[in-house]
């Protein structure tokens, strides 16, 4: 019984990472169907929400209103949070018909936001994302093809980080995993999640979010919920500095985790096969159990030392594990070390915020209002 236990939790530690990206695949290349992509020029209301982005928001509004689109269906709306610092001066010193502004004086958190300028765009297609996140010049016409299929409600890119002499990066190994699930399962119905980089969607599709929502899981659930489709056009991206330093790696990680629960729990209906099909499977799949590593992870070590009491076997199982958390500590303290060894860091890193986010989820500690990490 105790081995029948460790084969479990082992597999079901490495199952959300190799096992059910290789099936997703699989199933993608064996059933899945393309959406219709045509060039359509649609009403389109690019919207940013900010708080003290002194640093990058000129640079992100300049970007924005350079893009390839017809001027007179386009507009840039940008929410300013309470910020505090020149954020609001930077904002309206910027003239152009195109941009709208919305400063609230006082801090609501991003939902809050989102839920205040939405009823007063003027696009039909709602296009959300970062003040850190520069497009590329075609984006916003690669973001619009999907929309000539009426079947699509929302569409997702990828972000890709540049690095500070300005040249481009693809994302790390992990990141490359996650945009290739999210295609497989966008060709065998729905994505799980957004990019909250950059992720466009239909207007009349938008639902008024909880405070306590997370906006990139949230939204996609409830266009889901409105039978709409949600997936990732691979070819749609963003550009940004990659973040410096695990300590806000980890933050990062620990907040997503703990808001991201809340929204599962909020939302186990999308987990009914009945009412959604292979989409529950996604979500069961791609974030229920992921987040469940810590504790898989957890109980492979703490049975497989019992068993390596008896057992060789076991004993080096039980040690390449330990040797694992080793290799990933080291990476975390010395970014030198090779691609092996930064992959063992981050994943490491994951499962330890995954830890901290559902102790903080679980004593209902939650992360309502945003802060860049920057």
């Amino acid at each position: 019984m105790m081995e029948s236990l460790f084969y479990l939790f082992l597999f079901l530690t490495i199952y959300p990472y190799v096992v059910y990206p290789l099936l997703v695949i699989a199933w993608s290349r064996l059933s899945g169907r393309l959406w219709i992509q045509k060039s359509i020029v649609p009403n389109v209301s690019m919207i940013i929400s900010v708080y003290n982005e002194e640093g990058v928001i000129r640079e992100k509004i300049e970007n924005a209103l350079s893009l390839d689109y017809p001027k007179d269906l386009f507009e840039v709306v940008v929410v300013s949070d309470g910020s505090t610092d020149r954020t609001n001066e930077v904002l309206t010193s910027i003239v152009d018909p195109r941009l709208v502004l919305r400063i609230f004086p006082e801090r609501n958190g991003k939902t809050a936001c989102l839920n205040q300028v939405v009823p007063v765009a003027k696009g039909d297609i709602l296009v959300f994302t970062d003040a850190n996140s520069m497009f590329p010049f075609d984006t916003m016409r690669k973001l619009a093809r999907n929309f000539a299929d009426g079947r699509v409600g929302l569409v997702t890119g990828w972000t890709k980080y540049r690095k500070a002499d300005g040249a481009e990066e693809t994302a790390g190994l992990y990141a490359r995993l996650e945009r290739v699930v999210k295609y497989a399962e966008s060709l065998v119905g729905s994505c799980v999640g957004a990019d909250g980089a950059i992720f466009a969607m239909r207007k009349e599709l938008y639902c008024p979010l909880k405070d306590y929502d997370i906006n990139d899981f949230v939204i996609p659930l409830n266009v889901i919920g409105q039978r709409g489709m949600v997936v990732l056009d691979p070819e749609v991206y963003c550009i940004e500095k990659p973040s410096e330093g695990e300590a806000r790696e980890f933050r990062r990680q620990v907040r997503i985790t703990n808001r991201t629960l809340g929204a599962l729990w909020r939302n186990s209906g999308f987990l009914n096969p009945a009412r959604y099909g292979a989409f529950a499977f996604c979500l069961l799949s791609h974030k229920v159990i992921r987040f469940l590593v810590p504790f898989f992870f957890l109980g492979t070590f703490c049975v497989g030392s019992v068993l390596s009491a008896a057992s060789t076997f076991y004993a080096v199982l039980t040690t390449a594990q330990l040797l694992f958390v080793v290799v990933g500590l080291f990476g975390m303290f010395d970014r030198s070390y090779g691609r092996l060894v930064q992959l063992c860091s981050f994943v490491l890193l994951t499962i330890y915020a995954q830890f901290i986010g559902w102790i903080r989820w679980s004593t209902g500690k939650s992360d309502v209002i945003w802060k860049p990490e920057r």
